[in-house]
């Protein structure tokens, strides 16, 4: 009887185990959903005041924002269950708390079970320890998962960027920024670009523009007192009234400061922006003379060449949504800025 080919030699054979076995895996890709947090903790800790600790953390509504949000969406796994798919999750709290650990420590590694996670492990010996560490540390945490998913949404961006579009931003400005398909420029002017994609999204059965906006624009640098929010938002004001219309005849976009009784006034810190001082503001604006409005997010920082303070700047009008993923996106999109070789003087 015939097989059809003829049958490797063992020797052969045995080489080709030895190299398969002996060849590096590669690791999955890691998954999850926009804006979750996975949390590997007991079910009876994450019941009681270690779970609670964890939620007031990574639950804190965000500020700024129209209606309350939370900070991230937080999901839970038993430690035996942290496995296949779950352990491949993009960003991971692993919670230790047992009399077996080392020491108290915050540690963060990267790639550990799939490519793109960042893992964060909270290790004490009791749960008072720990809850005392997730406190004292609940901050930076946040701060780390915030800052990894937006690089998550940055790599995305990257992919899906309108490379004419880019082309033309790099051109006007001479910075690089990766602003997906889907934008069109509403106004162009020599220190100024506005950009906006309009969307149609469904939602409780009926179908609702989404508006995503971009702004670009740059000033002369004069000083460092250039970087608070008074400064920042009276500047903004000044260029939104000239430039950016509202939907109702003489109407203009405006930040907004106050409403009755409540302080709206936005909220800045330095950041930092590829290795360069930067200047990070999240507020609400509206519209004078119109019913529109919404949470924005403003990057400042210096073109040194040019001694010009740019800033890139995105806005989101959704009424019938969420508004925390569409400006996670825009943030990642803000945060893209680069400064390249192409401009017009």
């Amino acid at each position: 009887m015939s097989l059809g080919r003829a049958a490797l030699p063992l020797s052969l054979l045995a080489a080709l185990v030895v190299a398969c076995t002996d060849a590096p895996k590669r690791k999955p890709l890691a998954v999850g959903g926009e804006s979750e947090v996975l949390v590997v903790m007991s079910k009876g800790h994450w019941e009681g005041e270690p779970g609670a600790a964890v939620r007031q953390v990574l639950e804190q509504y965000m500020e700024h924002m129209p209606q309350p949000e939370k900070r991230f969406k937080v999901a839970q796994c038993a430690p035996e269950y942290f496995a296949s798919l779950l352990e491949g999750h993009h960003s991971v709290l692993l919670a230790t708390i047992s009399g077996k650990v080392d020491s108290v420590a915050v540690i963060s590694r990267r790639d550990v079970h799939a490519s793109g996670q960042l893992l964060i492990q909270v290790a004490a010996f009791d749960p008072e320890t720990w809850i005392r560490m997730m406190q004292r540390e609940g901050g930076p945490i946040a701060e780390a998962f915030e800052a990894h998913q937006r690089q998550r949404t940055l790599a995305r961006m990257a992919r899906e960027q309108d490379k004419a579009l880019v082309s033309s931003i790099e051109a006007a400005h001479r910075i690089t920024l990766a602003v997906p398909g889907g934008y069109r420029v509403m106004k162009q002017e020599s220190h100024f670009t506005w950009l906006q994609r309009d969307r149609i999204v469904s939602g409780s059965g009926l179908d609702h523009n989404v508006i995503e906006g971009l702004l670009i624009h740059r000033h002369p640098y004069t000083s460092d007192s250039t970087f608070t929010v008074p400064y920042l938002v009276a500047l903004r004001d000044s260029v939104t009234r000239a430039f950016v219309e509202g939907p109702d005849p003489g109407s203009y976009m405006i930040v907004q400061r106050a409403f009755e009784h409540l302080d709206l006034m936005p909220s800045g810190q330095a950041s930092q922006l590829d290795g360069r001082f930067a200047y990070l503001m999240h507020g609400l604006y509206g519209m004078q003379g119109a019913k529109m409005g919404g949470p924005f997010v403003s990057l400042s920082t210096v073109d040194e060449d040019r001694n010009e303070l740019i800033t890139v700047e995105g806005f989101v009008y959704a009424p019938q949504f969420n508004k925390r993923d569409y400006l996670r996106e825009l943030e990642a999109i803000v945060f893209s800025l680069r400064f390249g070789a192409k401009a017009s003087s």
